[in-house]
């Protein structure tokens, strides 16, 4: 597949740009999106199967497509007019830039904002001593939370992009690493699992000895490890997702845990578990590891020790599922798998009961294990979507091995969640639009697989972190857009087949 990235132009004029197809300032140039990958190691080919082009004709009859395509304000701006920011600042001054408004309406601020994403790892933040799983911002991006292998959760400040250390604290347990980490509500308190069977409760400026734990005793393996985990919406209770395919709740206060089965021989393992709003403490949705999304209603899924069963379920993913993110409108919740794809789901239109056999009989014929076999060819490429897919919208273009990696919405505050971004077993960061499926940044910086990574509420800042040891800060670049835009150009020129009446010219000429 050529996937098209986004970078800015070298024009004299820097804020008048080319427009893409949804009025979007532009330039393409085309790469392998499968060759995103790093040549030194062994364990991967050199050249991947090229992937097809997005289909968007089903994505963009949803009601997320055009509420996407509103708050980027892109529905109302004609395609075939620049866009001007120094005449839409002059537009400003005059009080006519939103109708009844003497400045920019949110979603103006969102198509600038949209228009300066980060496209360059600008600076190392901080090396540690192992591998990183876990990178997150609390709510409000005041505080950057990172979890390493060594043991330590750290604490830095994220208010104004300084990132200098305030906390550092020794975690319990942890045995292999911290597998996740969540801010409570409130930003005060933070929960971690490891490959235990408890959840950590601590506060943000505390220490060690003010930890707080809250075990589970119902599971059937002292081995249980808790792969993902979510503070409620109110912050009273944590929700885990374990393996012997079970999902934990667990009650702050009472430290009492009740156990959803999710399937009926404990032997699938619970990757992911989100909140499908954050307004609504009652419903979740957990990622298995045999490519089902079940959704669960917490007031009466609890039935003892048989399966619980589940509101509703989706299928599509050709393998398990190692992450999901809400849009939290209720609706749409976003899922990363191991089958190398992106999808996104709408709860309104949940997958039939008897694809069920079908499903099964699609993973059993590819057997690999994604932490260090090789991704499957057909992967990349399927020659058709699985019976009874349900998702509206597919991204493919990352590779997803090693670890039970991240993708994420883009804060919507600031971007009107236009893009999917998610950490690359390549190293590279892969920033998605959300509207038409392709690649719009890939900012390479890391050399190892990157596990976790979040973009903060308020700046145009990215922070991931990898296995490789370090965590960088990324965000736009001027210069690297434009150097890239200089080399696309030269490209370009170099392949661009000469012109009939200089072929001719150059086949009569006699050489001396």
């Amino acid at each position: 597949m050529g996937n098209s990235l986004g970078f800015l132009s070298d024009n004299d004029d820097p804020f008048e740009l080319p427009v893409d197809e949804f009025g979007y300032n532009v330039i393409n140039f085309t790469v392998n999106a499968m060759d995103l990958q790093l040549r030194p190691p062994n364990n991967h080919p050199s050249s991947l199967p090229v992937c097809e082009k997005p289909n968007v004709d089903q994505f963009q009859t949803t009601d997320m497509y055009k509420e996407v395509q509103a708050r980027s304000s892109l529905l109302s701006k004609p395609t075939e007019k620049r866009f001007n920011l120094m005449h839409a600042l002059l537009q400003r001054e005059n009080g006519i830039a939103s109708p009844g408004s003497g400045s920019f309406s949110p979603n103006q601020q969102r198509y600038i904002s949209n228009m300066y994403i980060p496209n360059h790892r600008s600076m190392r933040l901080m090396s540690l001593d192992a591998k990183i799983y876990v990178t997150k911002f609390n709510k409000s991006g005041s505080k950057l939370l990172t979890a390493c292998q060594d043991g330590f959760v750290r604490i830095y400040d994220g208010s104004k992009g300084t990132y200098h250390l305030l906390n550092r604290m020794n975690a319990r347990d942890v045995q292999w690493c911290i597998m996740d980490a969540d801010f409570s509500p409130n930003g005060q308190h933070f929960a971690y699992s490891t490959w235990s069977r408890s959840f950590y409760i601590m506060p943000v400026n505390g220490s060690e000895d003010d930890c707080q734990w809250i075990d589970v005793n119902e599971t059937s393996s002292s081995r249980a490890g808790i792969f993902s985990l979510r503070f409620s919406p109110t912050g009273d209770k944590i929700i885990g997702g374990s393996s012997n395919a079970s999902v934990i709740v667990g009650d702050v206060q009472t430290r009492v845990t009740q156990i959803l089965r999710t399937h009926r021989i404990p032997v699938t393992d619970v990757n992911a578990v989100c909140y499908v709003n954050h307004n609504d403490p009652n419903v979740i949705i957990a990622g298995c590891d045999d490519g089902l999304l079940k959704v669960y209603d917490l007031r009466t899924s609890f039935r003892g020790r048989n399966p619980s069963k589940s509101v509703l379920s989706f299928i599509g993913h050709f393998d398990g599922i190692t992450y999901i993110d809400s849009r939290n409108d209720g609706y749409h919740v976003l899922t990363n798998s191991k089958d190398q794809s992106i999808k996104i789901w709408d709860m309104r239109q949940p997958s039939g009961q008897r694809n069920r056999s079908d499903r099964q009989h699609h993973l059993t014929m590819t057997n690999w294990d994604y932490r260090w076999d090789r991704v499957p060819r057909e992967f990349y490429n399927p020659h058709k979507a699985l019976d009874g897919d349900s998702s509206i919208m597919t991204y493919r273009g990352h590779r997803v091995s090693k670890t039970l990696q991240r993708a994420k919405f883009s804060p919507m505050e600031q971007t009107g969640q236009r893009f999917i971004y998610t950490g690359c077993a390549t190293g590279r960061i892969i920033i998605y639009d959300v509207l038409t499926g392709k690649i719009r940044e890939a900012i390479e910086g890391h050399k190892q697989v990157i596990r976790d990574l979040d973009w903060h509420p308020v700046r145009s800042e990215i922070v991931s972190s990898s296995w490789d040891t370090h965590v960088h800060l990324n965000n736009y670049n001027r210069n690297f857009a434009t150097q890239a835009q200089k080399r696309r150009r030269s490209h370009t020129q170099d392949n661009k087949p000469l012109r009939r009446s200089r072929r001719l010219a150059n086949r009569n000429v006699t050489p001396d």
